[in-house]
């Protein structure tokens, strides 16, 4: 079952205190709704792991640059350090993207690409995306689909066709001034 997620991180029980800030983008490199939620208090920070290495992806201070394209099979989240600096990508391969009272959310369906500024490319939740296509919790064309778009997805990051690596710093800049 795809999991719906919020922009504004609305029910994000660990964030304390934040701001939020969103804009239409039609342009001939990206046509969709951008947001940024800037993180400002959390009850703890959140850790995760590469390589053995722990990093933070939410804290005071941190931001989370969200990309939710018109005509795209998937969602993108570009999260900043209290510096500015890009931590990684996060790319969710989404069933559908929409809006509730003006918001947009995604459908994730539950694969993921992480892309790190050095480089690293990783597939993510693949065996949780089979499980669910298992158990019958996604219909055999969801899960086509969700693999297709999958493997595409990092065939275009492979490629260097993927303008989001691009795009982020500009719209983060923007969207800053806008909180």
């Amino acid at each position: 079952m795809p999991k719906r997620k919020f922009a504004n991180r609305r029910d994000w029980e660990r964030i304390r205190e934040n701001r939020y800030a969103q804009m239409a983008v039609h342009d001939d490199r990206f046509s969709g709704t951008v947001a940024l939620f800037q993180i400002d208090a959390v009850r703890d920070p959140q850790y995760k792991q590469h390589k053995g290495e722990e990093f933070i992806v939410a804290d005071g201070g941190y931001a989370w640059l969200q990309y939710f394209p018109d005509d795209e099979p998937f969602g993108v989240t570009v999260m900043f350090d209290d510096n500015g600096k890009i931590v990684q990508w996060y790319i969710d391969i989404v069933e559908a993207i929409g809006y509730e009272d003006g918001i947009p959310y995604m459908d994730d369906l539950l694969l993921d690409i992480l892309v790190f500024p050095n480089g690293d490319v990783v597939r993510k939740d693949e065996d949780e995306f089979e499980a669910a296509a298992q158990s019958g919790e996604l219909t055999p064309e969801l899960v086509e689909r969700g693999w297709r778009d999958f493997e595409e997805t990092l065939q275009r990051i492979d490629r260097k066709d993927f303008v989001y690596f691009d795009l982020a710093r500009g719209h983060y800049d923007v969207l800053k001034q806008k909180l």
